[in-house]
């Protein structure tokens, strides 16, 4: 398939076409296709967050296409691995290549905020991906999505708590630190 098949195969993943998902795992060259699109994905996020960086924006250019595609590949291997704790079938080929071709809502994150938000229409996208290529129910798909997900958000609250509560800490304890200057 060309570039622009494969386009059009993921406007229809995105449109939650479960058909087109099944049909994009089977192409043989779709892997190498998601791997593109995912740095497509990452490159956009790069160009949008230039207009909010203060002069890093040459570095996330470069960074985020790279860390978008080495980040598919982790989640991509968590929702394999829980998918297939809940009966799934399906191979981590089949599932990277219809996730990565069907990633293309987050090439909407150039432009900053805005298409952060329109990039979450890839979490239904990764549920009926789940649910095709594994065979599993729906249910099942939602919860392979959205146990990781709910694991890591609650890991950065608690992260943030402990930050949190070791600043106030620290200024607690400010009025009780030597002063400096009298030595």
């Amino acid at each position: 398939m060309t570039f622009k098949e494969y386009l059009s195969k993921g406007m229809e993943i995105v449109k939650l076409n479960r058909d087109a998902a099944s049909d994009v795992a089977e192409q043989e060259d779709a892997f190498g296709m998601a791997i593109l699109f995912f740095a497509i994905g990452g490159l956009a996020a790069g160009l949008g967050s230039v207009m909010v960086s203060l002069g890093f924006g040459f570095f996330m250019v470069i960074l985020f296409p790279v860390m978008h595609v080495i980040g598919s590949f982790i989640w991509t291997g968590i929702l394999f691995l829980l998918a297939r704790l809940f009966g799934g079938t399906g191979t981590y080929k089949a599932h990277y290549s219809a996730l990565g071709i069907g990633s293309i809502a987050s090439w909407a994150q150039v432009v900053p905020v805005l298409g952060g938000i329109v990039a979450l229409w890839n979490i239904p996208v990764a549920v009926i991906v789940t649910e095709r290529i594994h065979r599993i129910s729906t249910g099942k798909a939602v919860a392979v999505v959205l146990i990781p997900m709910v694991f890591f958000i609650v890991i950065a609250l608690i992260a943030v708590v402990m930050v949190g509560m070791a600043a106030f800490m620290g200024l607690m304890n400010m009025n009780q630190m030597p002063n400096f200057k009298t030595f």
